[in-house]
This record gives C-alpha cells, sequence and structure tokens, in this order.
C-alpha cells in the first residue's frame, strides 16, 4: 500500500488531505501538534504523532520508521507561534536550523524545514495535488455581484496585494476607493481584516492573492468561514481571491454566510481583466 505523511497544523485543510488520502487508499501517517491541529484527524488517519513544535528530529524519526518518503505539509501554524519560545520545544536539530536561518520570513522557514526532510529522503508534496477541488473557480460565487466601483477596486487591490506579496509581507490587502486601508503582515488575514473594522472604516473589499514566488508545496494562500465572520465584523462588502491558487475551507458554509450577510466572493485571474461579472447597481 503507497504512504504519505501529514505534518498537520491548524484549521480543516489537514482533515481534508487526510480524507483525500485515505479515498486513494494511502496509508496516512500524521504528525500533529497539541493546541493547533484539530483532533478530529485522529478518526482519519492511520497513525498519528502528537509533538511539540520544535521536535524536527523526532518527526524525521518517526516518518523513516514508517517509511514515509513523502509528506503533505498542510494547516497553517501562525507565525508569531514561532516567535513564542514557551511554544516551542526545540532539538538540536531544530536549533541548528534555526541558527541557519538567514531571516524569518514564512519562505526562509518552511523551505529550511524542507530541505532538513530532503536529507532522509522525504520529499514535500504539493497542496494542490492534494485538494485539488478546494481551489477557488473563476467568477462570482455568491448571489451578490460586485459593483463597478468595487470591481476597479479589486483590480488596484490585486496590483496592491501582489506587490506587497512579492515583498514577503503577506498576502491580503483592505482598499476603498483605490485607497489601501489594510496591508496584512504576520497577524494573518483574518485579523488583517478586522483591522479595518477597528479603524471605522465600512465597505472595504478584499483582496486575497498568491505571492509571485509562492511555493506551493507548504504555503498556498486560503480562506473559510473564519474570513467572512471577519468581513462582517468590519462591514467589509467584497472578497476577491486569486481562482486556482486560493483554497476554500468549508466551501458551502462560506458561501452561505456570505450570501446571508449580503458579501460578494469572486475568483479573479491572476493578472489580465479581472473576471468581468455582472455588475450591481447598489453596494
Amino acid at each position: 500500500m503507497a504512504k504519505i505523511g501529514i505534518i498537520a497544523g491548524a484549521g480543516h485543510l489537514p482533515l481534508h488531505v487526510a480524507y483525500e488520502a485515505a479515498g486513494r487508499n494511502y496509508r496516512v501517517v500524521a504528525i500533529a501538534f497539541p493546541g493547533f491541529t484539530d483532533p478530529a484527524i485522529e478518526n482519519l488517519v492511520d497513525e498519528i504523532f502528537w509533538l511539540k513544535l520544535g521536535q524536527l528530529q523526532k518527526a524525521i524519526s518517526i516518518l523513516k520508521s514508517r517509511d514515509i518518503d513523502r509528506v503533505v505539509m498542510a494547516g497553517k501554524i501562525e507565525k508569531t507561534n514561532l516567535l513564542r519560545l514557551w511554544n516551542l520545544r526545540p532539538d538540536r536539530r531544530a536549533l541548528n536550523l534555526i541558527r541557519s536561518l538567514e531571516d524569518w520570513r514564512d519562505d526562509t522557514v518552511l523551505e529550511a524545514i524542507a530541505s532538513e526532510l530532503h536529507k532522509d529522503g522525504i520529499v514535500v508534496d504539493a497542496i494542490t495535488s492534494w485538494a485539488s477541488e478546494l481551489m477557488a473557480p473563476l467568477g462570482v460565487l455568491t448571489q451578490k455581484s460586485p459593483t463597478e466601483q468595487q470591481w476597479k477596486d479589486i483590480d488596484f487591490g490585486r496590483m496592491m496585494s501582489r506587490g506587497v506579496g512579492g515583498l514577503d509581507i503577506g498576502q491580503t490587502v483592505v482598499v476603498k476607493n483605490a485607497a489601501v486601508i489594510v496591508v496584512e503582515a504576520i497577524e494573518g488575514t483574518d485579523r488583517a481584516i478586522r483591522r479595518a473594522g477597528e479603524l471605522g472604516i465600512p465597505n472595504g473589499v478584499v483582496v486575497k492573492m498568491a505571492k509571485p514566488s509562492q511555493d506551493m508545496r507548504f504555503d498556498v494562500p486560503g480562506v473559510g468561514p473564519a474570513t467572512v465572520d471577519s468581513m462582517i465584523f468590519a462591514k467589509a462588502k467584497v472578497l476577491a481571491i486569486e481562482a486556482g491558487k486560493t483554497m476554500i475551507t468549508s466551501y458551502e458554509e462560506m458561501l452561505r454566510k456570505a450570501d446571508e450577510a449580503k458579501i460578494s466572493v469572486v475568483g479573479i485571474s491572476t493578472d489580465g481583466p479581472v473576471f468581468p461579472g455582472p455588475v450591481s447597481d447598489t453596494p
């Protein structure tokens, strides 16, 4: 039987990957982290090992002992947790990795982990190969379409988001009337959206794009019901996400929430004209 390992972070994505892998008749071994990984994954995998963040050698030893040579890194562990030393239990191998880092950018940290796995013959698969049906399609996904001004803001926000992503700062911006209200930084998408609400600027347009150099092995942009909850808090009206490169977790629940709140959700292209969907006359 073919085997796959899952290094499982937070959210629904590790559950989906485990479910899909089992459906393909893979034997699934999960490395999970208390306080981050959803315990429900235990019911979807053949074996699970709960480790502390930083137990790198132990994780690799477990995977090798199970003859795992491919893994999927699924689910976010916010970088702020890696900067809180009390969340970590770094072993010697992890400490050596940390000392070798040139910086703490997401790509730098994740690439270093992937390189350590590769030294022991373990290849990191792209998440998209295990969750293709979760990727956002092109077009208007909700009952409500953006207004003409909102489409203009989507176009503007796409440019701003890709610029910010090129600097490896974040993937999301909140814009309004061709002005940037909020830029995502270390706090993540949902908290960035809520900052727009705290500023008291309603009717924002949220645009989330993959970074130009996005590594789909371990860092695929994602949205879900919690993203809509943050938009409701911030009184934002449009969520534009990059089609084919953004994962939607709990797809039906997210769009149901958006429809109830009269929020537009659209999948947009990477470049060229934004999707010319039906234009609403009212915000």
